[in-house]
């Protein structure tokens, strides 16, 4: 079974990342404990030149990403976070906190895997750029947060 979900988590984030654009303008979080590399979006046509995606507003967005966290976790939990005025506010478009849902569980230690995230932005979704910080964890309670967590960030605008 645990290879049929890895399977078709591979699958999802390659047909996602065929029409998605590569971002390389990303920077891992101060307290994170993963490497994180290979990071699209789509759409965001911007990529090629080195510039922040530029995301309309009543479009679906994806965002998939390869990762090698230096921690496990059976139940990681995940949220994104868009910083304004140095504070992460949870994203306003909630997503589902069960980390499994984008990504092949257990999350295992110095393992590459890979991150698959489907959102859609409303049209009356304010119009301006964002720092997007992408973060998930470990819930086990022998977990310590600066250990047991991954977390990057990027630029965007939505408009």
């Amino acid at each position: 079974m645990a290879i049929f979900v890895l399977t078709v988590v591979g699958l999802m984030f390659a047909a996602s990342a065929v029409n998605a654009e590569q971002v390389k303008d990303f920077r891992m979080c101060r307290s994170t404990n993963c490497v994180v590399y290979d990071l699209f979006i789509d759409p965001c046509p911007e990529a090629l030149d080195n510039k922040v995606c530029e995301l309309p507003q009543a479009t679906n967005v994806s965002i998939a990403f390869k990762y090698k966290p230096k921690f496990g976790s059976n139940l990681p939990k995940t949220r994104l976070y868009a910083q304004i005025f140095m504070l992460d506010l949870p994203f306003i478009l909630q997503m589902d906190t069960n980390a499994c849902l984008y990504t092949s569980c257990p999350v295992v230690k110095d393992t590459e895997q890979n991150w698959l995230y489907n959102v859609f932005l409303p049209k009356n979704y304010p119009r301006t750029g964002y720092t997007f910080m992408f973060k998930f964890w470990d819930t086990e309670p022998n977990a310590h947060s600066d250990d047991a967590q991954c977390c990057f960030k990027f630029d965007v605008r939505i408009v």
